[in-house]
């Protein structure tokens, strides 16, 4: 007969022991551990699928999240389903609370929902409630609001009958993490547009668009927090206001294939009743200005639309842009025509700007100012005087070209702000771009050239080449059309340089603002050729000497009056002139006594 050794027969009945006795202790320390919240902690966790007009949100019944959500007619540069909240691990939404002296998380319990799956339509409405029951009359609820044909959701946190188990809890605090995945071509375009915004009080604020971490404690009333992106904001929104919050953004600017961190945690107010509930909402969606604007909560302000009055600009070039989309479904010729419409509001400033610029041309052409340089060219203030003068009495004004050419330069600056982020130009396409809110590469290439790989980037973009040849021609009309004078000689140096700087600068910008600042140019060179066959050094010189013989004989504005007469430059280079006359008088009679002394000696 053959015997077993004893180590081969009681070994499995020891294994089989060892472990129920270590799953019970396990289990009584879990039991310990939840108290009366034990059942709630273990379970089989599902995803209840809701599906409206505009988005498809997923939400976990551990913890009661949304685990992942996505926008129904947008997609990724790649063409992927686009995230608003991304399906990662790392992700984070959670409400810790106190519960018989212990403490728990939200995202430790299973939570039971009233439906499996949810579609909604329209004007249609309907409630996803996922509830955490401990005891009859006692439970943890989360419910969520959903509507059809909007980008916003209704969310509530419900404690009923535990306030005992609560303590003596004023408050408890929500954690709000997320990893804002990349949805854009450019990933530096899309991290320049994204940070965390919020409103305090009646002020919205952002953080810096910067890549070093940022973070802000708020104080109380603190209506919503924003994890804005480039063309897409996930805001929580408190029906009240949340008591305080804390905020953080992060950039791993070696995960290209990631936006931005984003972190919150904000303080909410629990009622003090045995039926304690808290109301909030999410808005999911674009940042488009006037659907934000529409829930009249300032959540337009989040959008970069620069300084005051450039945002004003802006705001009005978003409605025609609106105007424009209902009869024009091509965005590249909204742009054109947008271009068309600016120019012709700019052509009167333009029109007095080539005219001023070319009578300070045309006389300092003639013989009189030739005169003038060479007479008084030892004494460059009194030379400044005499010139002036000749220019009051010919009705020129030194900055008649300058002044009109500043005041088109908002324009072009709110522009910039508005192109980059505006969601109605996304994946529109033009001609050879695929993607107006994007760079247009005609060519690229992998390998990382120092230097040129930072600032230019590793593609050509054609738009942006187009617009730097038309600056580069429309400022060779500019310079011909401009006095010629020893400061206009410099600034001409500084004039051919702008296309190049322009050149790498908006390589990497949204091929729709290249292609507004191409036909801008166009558009400008055309209303310079066009003005300049309707005007001649002659007849400008007649006008000119018209307006000095009526300034001499009518006692005009050039005429023989005092000082009265004379513009404030004018006033102002005759008082420095006599300030430093008078300086070197002074600085004359102080060397008198020390030269007689050392005569003396």
């Amino acid at each position: 007969m053959v015997t077993t050794p004893d180590s081969l027969t009681e070994s499995p009945v020891s294994d089989v022991t060892a472990n129920a006795q270590a799953d019970s202790l396990k289990d009584v320390q879990i039991r310990d551990r939840y108290s009366d919240l034990y059942p709630l902690v273990s379970g089989k966790e599902e995803t209840i699928t809701v599906i409206t007009d505009e988005l498809t949100v997923n939400i976990s019944t551990k913890g009661g999240n949304i685990r992942s959500a996505y926008l129904n007619h947008y997609v990724t540069f790649d063409s992927l389903p686009l995230p608003i909240v991304a399906d990662d691990p790392r992700n984070e939404f959670y409400f810790p609370f106190a519960y018989n002296g212990r403490a728990v998380r939200s995202d430790e319990l299973y939570f039971t929902p009233s439906d499996e799956k949810i579609t909604i339509t329209g004007d249609e409405t309907k409630t996803l409630t996922l509830r955490a029951d401990i005891a009859p009359g006692k439970y943890i609820e989360q419910v969520y609001n959903f509507k059809g044909n909007t980008y916003d959701l209704g969310y509530e946190i419900h404690f009923e009958g535990i306030r005992e188990s609560l303590g003596r809890e004023s408050s408890y605090t929500i954690f709000w993490k997320s990893y804002l995945p990349k949805t854009e071509l450019s990933i530096q375009n899309l991290r320049q547009k994204s940070t965390i915004a919020y409103r305090l009080g009646n002020d919205v604020e952002k953080l810096s668009y910067s890549d070093d971490p940022e973070s802000e404690k708020l104080s109380a009333l603190v209506k919503w927090i924003s994890f804005k992106s480039q063309f897409f904001s996930h805001i929580l929104i408190a029906d009240e206001t949340f008591r305080s919050a804390n905020i953080n953004m992060l950039t791993d600017e070696k995960d290209e294939s990631l936006n931005r961190i984003m972190e919150a945690k904000v303080v909410v107010d629990m009622d003090k009743s045995n039926s304690s509930k808290n109301s909030f909402s999410f808005y999911m969606g674009p940042n488009e200005y006037y659907t934000l604007r529409s829930y009249d909560l300032d959540l337009e302000d989040e959008m970069d639309l620069g300084w005051s009055f450039i945002s004003w600009i802006n705001k009005g070039t978003v409605y025609v842009f609106k105007f424009l989309e209902n009869y024009i479904g091509n965005y590249g010729l909204i742009i054109i025509i947008l271009a068309f419409l600016i120019r012709t509001l700019m052509f009167p400033l333009s029109y007095k700007s080539f005219v001023s610029m070319a009578k300070m041309r045309v006389l300092n052409g003639t013989q009189e100012m030739k005169d003038i340089d060479a007479k008084f060219k030892e004494d460059p203030q009194k030379l400044q005087m005499e010139k002036m003068k000749v220019y009051r009495e010919m009705g020129v004004s030194m900055f008649g070209g300058c002044l009109p050419m500043l005041l088109s330069y908002p324009f072009l600056i709110a522009l910039f702000f508005f192109f980059p982020q505006s969601v109605e130009l996304r994946q529109q396409s033009f001609l050879w771009a695929h993607d107006l809110s994007t760079y247009d590469s005609i060519f690229s290439w992998d390998a990382q050239i120092p230097l040129l790989s930072s600032m230019y980037g590793n593609h050509i973009s054609l738009f942006t080449i187009l617009m730097a040849i038309s600056t580069f021609v429309y400022t060779i009309y500019q310079q011909r059309s401009q006095p010629a004078t020893a400061a206009n000689a410099q600034m001409k140096y500084i004039s051919y340089f702008m296309p190049f700087f322009l050149l790498i600068f908006l390589n990497r910008y949204a091929a729709g603002l290249s292609l507004y600042y191409f036909m801008s140019n166009i558009l400008q060179i055309g209303q310079t050729l066009t003005i300049g066959l309707f005007q001649s050094d002659e007849k400008l010189l007649a006008q000119m000497n018209a307006t000095r013989e009526f300034n001499r004989t009518k006692g005009g504005k050039g005429g023989k009056g005092g000082s009265s007469n004379k513009s404030r430059l004018e006033r102002w280079v005759e008082e420095q002139q006599k300030k430093q006359q008078s300086a070197l008088k002074d600085r004359q009679q102080d060397l008198g006594p020390n030269r007689r002394s050392r005569r003396q000696k």
